[in-house]
Formats: structure tokens, sequence, C-alpha cells
């Protein structure tokens, strides 16, 4: 009986993946899944739509596995497929607003004071943010989310979008600038309605 499972390189995983074989395909799905829904949530802003982008990306990404280029991320790849199927998906229907269920600190058991201000302070955080990522347009949205949370590099996020960099780089400055000017005129808004 073996003690430790041995970790097998991504290659050997996406080779097996490719041939159908289920640890291959399982490690992708578990992999990349919760990113994969980030970015489709991001685009579509509904639940149940997000969820069936990213089972049709998968299923797309497994029938296209044998085409997959080993010399670029199948990270991107995939996300790319993501970014593509979502687009196609909203071509059909008006963007709902993507509801925040925030959970706030004081109803979590077992934290101290402190740590239920922090929580609270992160809960809050992430609100505001959210709220201003959804006031964004879509394709600003997915740029910041795959650069500043899924820590792609400019190019990366050109082979994902299929936009040059230029232009990648305009929207990420453009999407930020927004960000910094909503977050000031939502504090300031916070800040009267206090005092």
């Amino acid at each position: 009986m073996k003690l430790f499972r041995q970790i097998q390189p991504e290659d050997e995983l996406l080779k097996k993946a490719a041939l159908g074989d289920p640890t291959g395909i399982a490690y992708l799905v578990n992999t990349y899944k919760d990113f994969a829904f980030t970015i489709a949530m991001g685009i579509v802003s509904n639940r149940e739509d997000a969820e069936e982008v990213v089972q049709d990306s998968f299923v797309k990404a497994f029938a296209a596995l044998g085409k997959f280029n080993n010399n670029a991320k199948f990270s991107s790849w995939l996300y790319k497929i993501v970014y593509n199927t979502s687009i196609t998906k909203i071509q059909y229907r008006k963007p709902q607003p993507v509801p925040f269920d925030t959970q706030y600190a004081a109803g979590l058991p077992g934290l101290s004071e402190n740590q239920s201000w922090e929580a609270l302070i992160v809960t809050e955080r992430k609100k505001y943010v959210t709220l201003l990522l959804n006031e964004l347009a879509a394709e600003d949205r997915t740029i910041i989310t795959l650069h500043y949370i899924a820590e792609k590099s400019i190019g990366e996020i050109c082979d994902i979008l299929g936009m040059n960099k230029s232009a990648v780089k305009m929207r990420l400055l453009r999407g930020r600038k927004q960000l910094e000017a909503a977050l000031q005129l939502l504090l300031d808004q916070e800040k009267r309605n206090l005092l």
C-alpha cells in the first residue's frame, strides 16, 4: 500500500485527460473550475448561466484537448474558451445584476471581537469591490479579474481574450481609473451618510 500519492506533472495529466483518463480529467476540472466560474460569472452575471458556461467550456476543452498546444498554458487556453462561451451566452440575452451574498462576521462562531472586526472589514471591502466591478463593462471587468485575481500577465490575457497588448493595457488602465473614481465617490457618499 502506498502511503504517499505521487504528484504527477500537469503535462502528464493533460495527456491522460486527452485519452479520457478520469484522473487527468478530474485534476483539470478540480484545478480550474473555480476561476473558470469566476470569469463566467463576471461576464454572464447569473449563477445558473455561469455554471452552464463552465460546463460547456470544459466539454469543448476536453473535445479539443488533442489539438492543445503543450507550449501554451492550459489555464490560458481554457479561460479563452470560457470567455468566448460566456460572450456567446450573453449575446442572446440582457445581463442581469449580480447579487452579492454577504455573510457578516458577527454571525460566525468562535471568533474573538478583533477577529470579528477584521472579518467584517474584509467582507465590506469585498462588497464594495464586487459592487464597483459590476459597474464596469464586461470586458474591462474580465481583464481586471484575470490580471489581479488570476494573476495572469498581459500576454496571457491577450491570448485568452484575443486582443493586442495595447488594447489590454489601455482597458486595464481605464478599468483601474474607473474603479478608483467610483470607489472615491462611493466612500464620499458613505462618509456623508455617517455624518
